[in-house]
């Protein structure tokens, strides 16, 4: 029996370092959102060396899976009820 390779790659070869742009586009948002993001603490800051700003792939992607985190958390902790369910309007 031959077998059958996938197609498609366990990893994905990533630069080490990105643009603001590019870092946005790893997730998938635009560069406001990441910006927002970064505001709110969400996202790092980058690294400034001489004229330009870059983003750590790797701490951007720990960024993320520390978001993910939270908002799994925060869904665990969600008891469903709504404190204005009781409100009469």
């Amino acid at each position: 029996m031959v077998a059958i390779q996938s197609r498609v790659p366990n990893t994905i070869a990533l630069p080490i370092a990105v643009s603001r742009h590019e870092a946005a586009a790893l997730l998938d948002i635009s560069t406001s959102t990441f910006d927002e993001w970064i505001r709110k603490g969400w996202m790092p800051q980058g690294i400034k060396i001489g004229a330009l700003r870059r983003w750590d792939t790797r701490d951007v992607l720990s960024s993320w899976r520390k978001l993910v985190e939270l908002q799994r958390t925060a869904e665990e902790d969600d008891d469903g009820e709504n404190p204005f369910d009781q409100t009469i309007g």
